[in-house]
C-alpha cells in the first residue's frame, strides 16, 4: 500500500512505514520535526484523546476564531515550507500534507515568494503605436515643478525626457512624455528617491494620452498654426510634428488621433480649398480609415508626404484612393518593411494610388494604362435646345409653341390638325425596380411599346400606329419636359417625366407631326422641385448651335408670314385665353395687335401683367 496522507492529523493517517499507524501507542515519537505535539501527548494516551469545545474569542492557535492570517505568518509559514523541502534529503514532509514537498499550494520548488500585501504592483508598459504615456506623482504639490523634474532627470540619467502637459489635480501632479525608454526608466525608480520629508518619490507611469475635446476653440488655434506653415506660392501646408508646435504646447493637438485629423480637414477645406501639397511626416500616424474624407475637402491635392510615422499596411492607404496624388513620401513606415522587393511595392502602391510618378522622393516611369485623360476630353456642357442648323430655330419654336399651348389647354381638339392623316406615334414606358407601387406606371402599361419588352410581332403591331406614306421632307424634334396628371379629389397630383420625338413634314403653309413618340416616366425629386415655378414666362431659351458641316439641303417651304384663317384664329383666341386667363374679347385684342404671332401676344402679356398696366376687366368673363 502506498504511503497516505492528509489534513486531518491523527485520524487514519499513515506513516512512512506500511501498515503503521501514526498514533501507534503510548510513547510513539514518530512525529515530524515540526510537530508541535510532543509535549502535549506524553501526558494522555492517543487513545484517551478527547476534543475541547470552546466558544471564547480567538487567544491564539492557528487561525482559531475565523480572524485573518496576517501576511507576516503566511510568508513566514512560506519560507518555513521551502527550508524543509530543501532540507537534507530532498524530500522534505511527504506524510503530513499532500503535496507539501512542493511547498505551499503546489508552488514549484525554487520559485520566488510572493509579494508582500502593499508591495507596489508596476504595470509593464506597452510600445504602442501613439507612444504616450502619463507620468503621475502622488503628493507632488508640496514640492517645486524644479524640484521633481530634476530628480526625475538625475534619477534615470544618462537618459532624458520632455514632460509635456504639467497638470496639478488635488495633490498629485502629473505630466505626459513620448519616450518609451525614459518611461519604463522612470517606472524603475520609484520609490528610490528621497524626499526632504524623509520619504521616498512615489513615481506611477502608465500608458495614456492626454485627454482633448474638439470644438471650435480647438480649430481656431489649429488655424492659427496652420497660417505660419502654409506656402501660398506653391499651395503648400507643412504641418509636420504639428503637436509641437509652440502655438499648442498648451493644448493635445497630435494628429494621429482621428477626430483631430477630421478637425484639421475641416480647418483646410474652410480655408485653403485649392491645397496642393500636404507634409505630414512625424505625426505618428496608423489609423487612415478617415482619409477617405480628404478627397471631398481637398480635391486638387498632388503631393502628400507620411513619412515616419506608423501606417503598418500598404492596405491602409485603400482610404486614399480618390484622391489624384502624383507624389507621395512613405519613408520610415512600416508597412515598407514587410515588402521586400522594391517593385512589388511600387505596384502595389500603383494599385490604389494608380497616377503616381514620384515615390519616396525617387521619380518612377509613368504608368501604363488605358484610361483616357480626363482633362482634354471633357462632355461638353448641356445646353436647353440644339439644332445642327440655325435657320430652323424659328420654325421649331414657334410649332412647340403652339403645339403645347393647345395641349396643356381644357381642349385638345385642336391638335387634330396637326397630325399628319396617316401619322404614326407610340410609346415607351418603364418603371424602375426602387421605385414604390404606388410610384407605378400601371396606366400606361396598355401602350407600351418597349422592345426590350415586347417581342412578339402582333404586340408590336398594335402598340405602333402606323401609317401607309414613307417619310417624305421632315424635321425630327425631341422635346423633354415635366407634366402632372391632372386627377379629380386628389390633393398631391403625381409628376411624370417625358420626352417626346416629333417628325414634322411641311402641311400647307405650315407643318404637321408625321411620327411621334412619347416616353414616360416619374419624375426626379429636382424635376418636382423645378416644375412650373413660373408658369406665366415663356422657359423657351436660345438654341445652342453647331460648328459648320456640311449638310444635305432639304427642301422646306420658305417661312413666311402665315396666313391665319378664321378657324385657326378662334383656336389662338381660346389657347391665348385660357394662357393668360383673360376673356375671349381680350385674348383677341392681344394677339391683333402682335399681328396674329402667338409667341409676341404671349410675351407681351407677361410683360405688361409684370407691370399692373393689364386693366382688370380684362379678366372678367361672361
Amino acid at each position: 500500500m502506498s504511503n497516505r496522507g492528509g489534513k486531518n492529523r491523527g485520524r487514519n493517517n499513515w506513516n512512512h512505514g506500511p501498515g503503521r499507524k501514526f498514533y501507534d501507542g503510548p510513547g510513539n515519537n514518530n512525529y515530524s520535526e515540526h510537530d508541535d505535539r510532543m509535549d502535549r501527548d506524553r501526558d494522555r494516551k492517543v487513545t484517551d484523546v478527547k476534543r475541547r469545545v470552546s466558544f471564547k474569542p480567538f487567544s491564539g492557535g492557528r487561525n482559531k476564531g475565523g480572524v485573518k492570517i496576517t501576511d507576516m505568518q503566511i510568508r513566514a509559514h512560506l519560507e518555513d515550507d521551502e527550508a524543509m523541502a530543501g532540507g537534507p534529503g530532498g524530500d522534505g514532509y511527504d506524510g503530513d500534507r499532500r503535496g507539501f514537498k512542493k511547498g505551499f499550494r503546489g508552488r514549484r520548488r525554487g520559485s520566488p515568494v510572493p509579494r508582500q500585501i502593499g508591495q507596489p504592483f508596476r504595470k509593464k508598459l506597452v510600445a504602442g503605436p501613439s507612444g504616450w504615456f502619463e507620468v503621475k506623482v502622488p503628493y507632488g504639490h508640496k514640492y517645486e515643478k524644479d524640484f521633481i523634474l530634476r530628480s526625475l532627470v538625475n534619477a534615470i540619467s544618462p537618459l532624458i525626457f520632455i514632460p509635456q502637459y504639467w497638470k496639478v489635480e488635488d495633490t498629485a501632479i502629473s505630466f505626459y512624455i513620448e519616450d518609451f525608454q525614459a518611461a519604463e526608466a522612470l517606472q524603475r525608480v520609484d520609490r528610490t528617491i528621497g524626499l526632504p520629508d524623509g520619504r521616498k518619490m512615489i513615481v506611477i507611469v502608465r500608458n495614456g494620452q492626454p485627454q482633448f475635446q474638439v470644438n471650435e476653440q480647438l480649430k481656431e488655434r489649429m488655424k492659427l498654426a496652420m497660417v505660419k506653415r502654409y506656402n501660398p506660392v506653391t499651395k503648400a501646408l507643412n504641418l509636420e510634428k504639428f503637436h509641437t508646435d509652440p502655438d499648442l504646447s498648451d493644448i493635445f493637438c497630435a494628429l494621429f488621433r482621428p477626430q483631430i485629423m477630421l478637425a484639421a480637414f475641416d480647418v483646410i477645406k474652410d480655408n485653403i480649398p485649392d491645397l496642393e501639397a500636404l507634409n505630414l511626416n512625424d505625426n505618428k500616424l496608423h489609423l487612415l480609415d478617415h482619409f477617405r474624407h480628404l478627397a471631398q475637402k481637398v480635391p486638387n491635392l498632388k503631393i502628400l508626404y507620411m513619412a515616419n510615422n506608423k501606417i503598418p499596411h500598404v492596405t491602409s492607404l485603400d482610404s486614399m484612393k480618390a484622391l489624384p496624388l502624383v507624389e507621395i513620401n512613405l519613408e520610415g513606415n512600416p508597412l515598407k518593411d514587410r515588402i521586400k522587393d522594391q517593385t512589388v511595392y511600387i505596384s502595389e502602391i500603383r494599385k490604389r494610388l494608380p497616377k503616381i510618378i514620384k515615390l519616396d522622393n525617387m521619380d518612377l516611369p509613368p504608368p501604363i494604362g488605358f484610361d483616357v485623360p480626363e482633362d482634354d476630353h471633357k462632355l461638353p456642357s448641356a445646353k436647353a435646345s440644339f439644332l445642327c442648323d440655325t435657320a430652323g430655330a424659328d420654325i421649331v419654336r414657334q410649332f412647340l409653341e403652339q403645339y403645347f399651348m393647345i395641349y396643356d389647354s381644357d381642349n385638345r381638339q385642336p391638335l387634330l390638325e396637326a397630325y399628319h392623316e396617316h401619322a404614326m406615334i407610340s410609346m415607351t414606358v418603364f418603371n424602375s425596380p426602387s421605385q414604390g407601387s404606388q410610384q407605378r406606371l400601371q396606366t400606361y402599361l396598355n401602350f407600351n411599346r418597349n422592345l426590350n419588352q415586347k417581342r412578339d410581332l402582333d404586340t408590336r403591331c398594335r402598340t405602333l400606329k402606323m401609317g401607309r406614306l414613307p417619310v417624305p421632307q421632315l424635321i425630327l424634334l425631341t422635346v423633354t419636359g415635366v407634366f402632372k396628371e391632372r386627377k379629380v379629389a386628389v390633393i398631391n397630383e403625381p409628376y411624370r417625366s417625358f420626352q417626346r420625338s416629333l417628325v414634322i413634314v411641311p402641311s400647307g403653309s405650315g407643318f404637321c407631326i408625321r411620327n411621334e413618340m412619347i416616353h414616360i416616366n416619374n419624375a426626379t425629386r429636382i424635376q418636382e422641385d423645378k416644375a412650373f415655378k413660373d408658369p406665366a414666362s415663356s422657359g423657351f431659351q436660345a438654341p445652342a448651335t453647331a460648328a459648320p458641316v456640311a449638310t444635305v439641303p432639304i427642301p422646306v417651304a420658305p417661312v413666311v408670314p402665315p396666313v391665319v384663317d378664321d378657324n385657326t384664329k378662334l383656336q389662338m383666341v381660346q389657347a391665348m385665353a385660357a394662357h393668360s386667363n383673360m376673356n375671349l374679347e381680350w385674348s383677341r385684342k392681344c394677339l391683333e395687335e402682335t399681328n396674329w404671332d402667338f409667341e409676341r401676344a404671349g410675351f407681351a402679356f407677361t410683360e405688361l401683367h409684370k407691370q399692373n398696366r393689364i386693366p382688370p376687366e380684362a379678366f372678367v368673363k361672361n
